[in-house]
């Protein structure tokens, strides 16, 4: 009788080859910044970087780091770390603090806006709004 074992030894690592590839095939390659065009059958290239002030207001990130807010002292600190530290940690927190309260944003935004976004934090902003009268 043949066992599991007999018909996938682990001298042959095909079986991992053929999951990673399927993993692949489903999920897609998130680096790639061009798709094939239909039509023509030409690259055309994904949709220009957004500014860093539309990511920090459609992102919701005042939410948790405006004025008054909570973790509003975490983007001071931040201007003193590399731009690609920022931006890593924006793009991708729990990557690189597991369990860390703050989302992913991985797929809402690419690596050039992570790290557009976080020079624009290093450079001071965002500016406090004036205070309403």
């Amino acid at each position: 009788m043949r066992t599991r074992s007999n018909l996938w030894p682990r001298s042959r690592p095909w079986p991992h080859l053929v999951l990673l590839s399927m993993a692949v095939v489903f999920t897609g390659c998130p680096d790639k910044k061009e798709q094939e065009s239909p039509a023509s059958g030409t690259a055309t290239t994904a949709a220009p970087p957004r500014p860093p002030e539309e990511l920090f207001s459609s992102l919701k990130c005042r939410n948790c780091h405006g004025e008054g807010s909570m973790f509003a002292a975490a983007l001071v600190n931040a201007r003193s770390k590399p731009d690609e530290t920022v931006a890593m940690w924006i793009l991708d927190a729990q990557k690189v603090r597991p369990g860390t309260g703050m989302p992913s944003f991985v797929g809402l935004m690419s690596t050039q806006e992570a790290l557009s976004l976080a020079r624009w934090i290093k450079a001071g902003n965002p500016v406090a709004a004036p205070a309403e009268p």
